[in-house]
């Protein structure tokens, strides 16, 4: 499920759920006046690409020294990272219109074998809920990450000079970027949670826990988690993908002659899904984007994302004015195509927000749509 928030115009953040590929990806565009959402875009279409063109076949890329190690379904989600990579940055520096954009990605790749494979680009986020607890699988690549890895003994009063809102990696920058990857073992009952930061930068991890008191039911979970991020403020675009480990995996042949049945399965449920489902999934939550925009008051601006390196790039293809309304706080975004999910269907009637086709929680006030 992805938002647009209560301070943005246009959503530039894009969720891709490729279940035949066993794929699943948070993507955060940013570049403002460069549009971001055709970065974030372009990200999820070139990983879903890159999955399709090597399900039966060999990698195309050499694998770098640091990574021959790898076991091969970690290795492929790293390069198809890399590709997607390629593709913003080739579109980037070869239109004007698109010049300095770029995205995040927090990607999952099940591999069948009770392995899950997580990569990341930025700061957009994978956790992991399990047995009551959440635990954040991914480190941001943030200007003060960055800063504590070099100087782990900064103060707190030297932390808060630092900008909060700088990440010093993203897709598209240049044509090369370096990708965090990790692999960890499922057992049944896990929950993943992929998310961009207008998420994770305004609720805790003790909130989050708290939706699952509320509901074991995925695509109620997004939504409530959609609306606690905008009852907070809603400062960013938001997105939430769920996926669950199953407890009761349908057998292989293997298995019933063996009578073992004992590696948890992915499952996946899309609302209002058109596309077929696969047989070992059945919870997993991708519902309609939800479009809505109340502009931010005056003195509480908010700041745009921007990759610290790359500020020198912006000054070159912005202009003056869209600097000064940058640093003002304002949106210099243009305005994209809309799409046949921007179009309202309903509106709660708590409080009057946008509802969409598959929406059982408003996003905005948290309360439960009955069914006509």
């Amino acid at each position: 499920m992805t938002d647009v928030g209560r301070q943005r115009r246009h959503n530039e953040d894009n969720v891709l759920v490729a279940q035949s590929l066993d794929l699943f990806v948070v993507a955060d565009g940013m570049g403002g006046h460069s549009t971001g959402h055709v970065a974030s875009a372009l990200t999820a279409t070139s990983m879903q690409n890159f999955f399709e063109a090597t399900a039966q076949g060999d990698l195309p890329l050499p694998t770098p020294n640091d990574e021959v190690d790898l076991p091969r379904p970690a290795e492929r989600l790293v390069q198809a990272v890399r590709k997607a990579n390629r593709d913003v940055y080739e579109i980037s520096s070869t239109h004007k219109e698109h010049r300095g954009m770029g995205s995040t990605i927090v990607a999952i790749h099940y591999d069948g074998d009770q392995n899950l494979h997580i990569a990341h680009v930025g700061d957009s986020r994978c956790y992991r809920i399990r047995d009551g607890a959440i635990e954040q699988l991914t480190r941001d690549h943030s200007l003060i990450n960055d800063a504590l890895a070099l100087k782990p003994d900064l103060t707190e009063d030297e932390l808060s000079r630092l900008p909060k809102n700088v990440i010093t990696r993203a897709l598209g920058m240049k044509d090369a970027v370096k990708v965090d990857v990790q692999t960890v073992r499922i057992e049944p009952g896990d929950m993943f949670l992929l998310c961009s930061d207008g998420l994770s930068g305004m609720i805790s991890n003790d909130q989050i826990l708290e939706v699952f008191d509320l509901t074991s039911d995925l695509s109620e979970a997004c939504e409530l988690l959609i609306a606690m991020a905008n009852e907070a403020g809603g400062v960013d675009n938001i997105s939430a993908l769920l996926v669950r480990a199953d407890d009761t995996p349908p057998p292989s042949e293997a298995q019933i002659d063996a009578a073992e049945v004992d590696a948890p399965e992915l499952a996946v449920e899309e609302v209002a899904a058109s596309i077929p489902f696969s047989q070992r999934y059945r919870d997993i939550q991708d519902a309609p984007s939800v479009r809505s925009y109340r502009p931010p008051p005056p003195e509480d601006p908010v700041d745009e994302v921007v990759v610290a390196a790359d500020l020198d790039a912006l000054r070159e293809v912005m202009s003056p004015d869209d600097l000064a309304m940058l640093a003002a706080g304002g949106d210099v975004e243009v305005d994209g195509p809309r799409s046949i999910d921007e179009i309202r269907v309903a509106r709660c009637r708590r409080c009057d927000h946008e509802l969409y086709v598959g929406n059982t929680f408003c996003t905005e006030c948290g309360l439960k749509i009955e069914s006509d």
